[in-house]
């Protein structure tokens, strides 16, 4: 499916990623020909439907988007609506774990895919992770991804300098004022990422997105 055609429906009309970065998303799922694609926090459906357009568009493929919650109130259409509109509810599979956060369903395909000598057998050729935005959450979601994916894939990190003092969501008991403050993303990103020896180059984008690449 063409951007053009995935932006005409989405662009300004369903959050919480723009024309702009979803054509960069968009162009990177094209460039490296990735069809098999990881999403960890979906929202209204705004990052998968521009991922799965990008996918159906390289010959056909899968984006699994894992949530939590069910966004089916506010200013846009639940995800599943804004799929079928576009016609790529084939190409997208929603993921709910309402029970817990996506790291026990990462735990769960791990186990799924690693044989009785320890291997994992990778999965996917790119991850876009925009869930929690908590280092308790995606400090261990980061380390799990990375067993999951392919030599070679792509792992991208939004909200770098995301904080809960910064944002209207509910703010876990117990933090301290110096965890409230702090960008968690961005903690992980340079801490966990930076010092993972099975990635071999980070990149910060426009301060706001980290990419980095797992080694061939």
């Amino acid at each position: 499916m063409r951007f053009e055609d995935v932006a005409a429906v989405l662009d300004g009309r369903v959050p919480f990623m723009t024309a702009s970065q979803g054509r960069q998303v968009y162009d990177h799922i094209r460039s490296e020909r990735a069809t098999s694609v990881l999403e960890l926090g979906t929202a209204f459906g705004a990052s998968a439907a521009y991922m799965a357009a990008a996918v159906a568009q390289n010959g056909g493929g899968r984006v699994t988007t894992v949530d939590r919650h069910h966004f089916n109130a506010g200013p846009a259409p639940p995800p599943e609506e804004t799929a079928a509109r576009l016609g790529l509810e084939d190409t997208i599979e929603f993921v709910r774990v309402d029970h817990s956060s996506y790291t026990w369903w990462l735990k769960e395909q791990i186990e799924a895919r690693t044989d009785t000598g320890g291997t994992t057998r990778p999965a996917y050729d790119f991850c876009y992770i925009d869930g929690a935005h908590d280092w308790h959450v995606d400090g261990l979601a980061a380390v799990l991804v990375e067993r999951l994916l392919k030599p070679g894939a792509w792992v991208l990190f939004d909200d770098l300098d995301w904080t809960y003092d910064s944002s209207t969501s509910p703010t876990p008991d117990g933090l301290s004022a110096e965890e409230r403050a702090t960008p968690h993303v961005r903690a992980v990103f340079d801490i966990v990422i930076g010092g993972h020896p099975s990635f071999d180059r980070l990149l910060v984008d426009d301060g706001r997105w980290g990419w980095a690449r797992k080694r061939l």
